[in-house]
C-alpha cells in the first residue's frame, strides 16, 4: 500500500502547484494518469483475481477455449484472449483504458482547479474504483464503457448506445442490467416535481424494505431469465444482513441534500443532469446492501464527479460543506475503516515484473 500511498499523494501535490496555462494543465492531468497506468500495467500477481484471469489466458492460448469449463468467461473476454500474444499485453490494453477513461471523465466534466481534491477522492475510493477495476477485469471493461457512453446519453441515441450495450454485454454480463439503467434513469432532462417525487417513493421503499423480501422479489426473474446469477441470490440469502444506521443517515442526508438543490435549479447542463442521477444511483446501490452486485462500482465515478459539482455550483456554504464532508467521511470510513481492516485485503504488497530481479 506504500506505492499506493506515494502515487496518490505525489499526484495530488503535483496539481496543487498551479499551472501557468491551460497547456500545462492538460499535460499534468495525462502525466497524472500516466502515472496510474504505469502503476496498473507492471503489476505482478497483484489483487484478488490476477491468478485466475492468467489462468484463463494461458488456458484459452494453450487448449483453444475453456468456455466449456468456465461459464464465467464471455465471449467477448475469451476473443481477446485469443488474440493478444501475452497476458502482460492484455493488461497493458486495460490499463491503458481504464486511464484514458478516467483522463476522459477528469477533462470533460471536471474543472482543473479540482483535480487535486478530485485525484484525492479517487485515492479513497480504491474499493470502488481502481483496486476494483484491477481486480475485476472483466467488468472494468463494461464500466469504461458505461462511462465513454454519456454522450449517447446526452443526445439521446438509443440505437448507438443499445449497441455499445451489447458490445459491453460480451465482457461482462451486468452491463445488461446497469447500462440501460443509466440511459432511462440518467436523462439528460432536469428534475420535475414529479420525478423528484417518484424517486423519494423508491429510496424510502428499499429503506423500509429488508433484504430478504427484496431478493424474495427479484429471485424468480433471475432464476428464468439469468441462471448464471443464481449462485449470487443462494449466497445473498445466506449473507442477509441489516443496514446500520450510519449507511441510512449518510444515505438520508445526501438525497435530501441533492433535492434541494435540485429545487433551487443548481444543475442547469444536460451533462450536469446526468452526473446527478449517476451518482443518485450509487446511492441507490447503497442501500441495496448484499443485492448491491456491483452497481456501485458502476456509478462511483459519477458520485466523485457530482461531489466536485456540488462544490462548483452550490452557493449555500452549509449545504456545499456539508455534503462534501459527509461524502469525506463515508469514503474514508469505507476505505481505511472496513476495505483495508478486510483480513484477506489482497492489495497489502504491490508486486511488480521487476519484483523478481531485486
Amino acid at each position: 500500500m506504500r506505492i499506493y500511498y506515494l502515487l496518490f499523494l505525489f499526484i495530488i501535490f503535483f496539481h496543487l502547484v498551479p499551472a501557468t496555462t491551460g497547456y500545462y494543465t492538460k499535460w499534468k492531468l495525462v502525466f497524472s494518469f500516466l502515472l496510474i497506468f504505469v502503476y496498473a500495467a507492471i503489476r505482478e500477481d497483484y489483487g484478488r483475481d490476477y491468478v485466475t484471469y492468467k489462468y484463463f489466458f494461458e488456458e484459452i492460448q494453450k487448449h483453444g477455449d475453456i468456455r466449456s469449463e468456465s461459464s464465467n468467461i464471455e465471449i467477448g473476454y475469451f476473443f481477446i484472449n485469443k488474440i493478444l500474444p501475452s497476458h502482460r499485453s492484455l493488461l497493458i490494453i486495460l490499463a491503458m483504458f481504464t486511464c484514458f477513461t478516467y483522463y476522459w471523465l477528469f477533462k470533460n466534466f471536471i474543472p482543473p482547479k479540482y483535480y487535486a481534491f478530485a485525484f484525492a477522492l479517487m485515492a479513497i475510493s480504491g474499493d470502488k474504483m481502481l483496486f476494483f477495476q484491477l481486480s475485476g477485469i472483466r467488468n472494468a471493461i463494461t464500466i469504461n464503457i458505461l462511462a465513454l457512453s454519456i454522450p449517447l446519453i446526452e443526445k439521446r441515441k438509443l440505437f448507438w448506445y443499445l449497441g455499445l450495450t451489447v458490445f459491453a454485454f460480451f465482457f461482462h454480463v451486468s452491463a445488461i442490467f446497469f447500462m440501460p439503467l443509466a440511459y432511462f434513469i440518467a436523462t439528460p432532462h432536469r428534475f420535475t416535481k414529479l420525478s423528484l417525487s417518484l424517486w423519494s417513493i423508491l429510496i424510502l421503499t428499499l429503506f423500509v424494505a429488508s433484504s430478504t423480501q427484496i431478493i424474495n422479489l427479484i429471485e424468480p426473474y433471475v432464476n428464468l431469465y439469468f441462471s448464471k446469477y443464481t449462485v449470487y441470490i443462494a449466497s445473498a440469502h445466506e449473507r442477509v444482513y441489516e443496514r446500520s444506521i450510519l449507511m441510512y443517515g449518510f444515505v438520508m442526508l445526501l438525497i435530501l441534500l441533492s433535492g434541494k438543490m435540485i429545487l433551487e435549479k443548481r444543475y442547469v447542463h444536460e451533462y450536469d443532469n446526468i452526473i446527478l442521477k449517476m451518482s443518485l444511483l450509487f446511492l441507490t446501490a447503497l442501500i441495496l446492501g448484499v443485492l448491491d452486485y456491483r452497481m456501485s462500482q458502476y456509478f462511483a465515478p459519477f458520485f466523485i464527479i457530482n461531489t466536485i459539482l456540488v462544490l462548483k455550483l452550490e452557493k449555500n456554504q452549509i449545504i456545499k460543506y456539508t455534503y462534501v464532508f459527509s461524502v469525506l467521511i463515508f469514503l474514508c470510513y469505507s476505505f481505511f475503516g472496513v476495505y483495508l481492516k478486510n483480513p484477506n485485503f489482497p492489495y497489502e504488497e504491490y508486486h511488480t515484473i521487476f519484483s523478481s530481479l531485486l
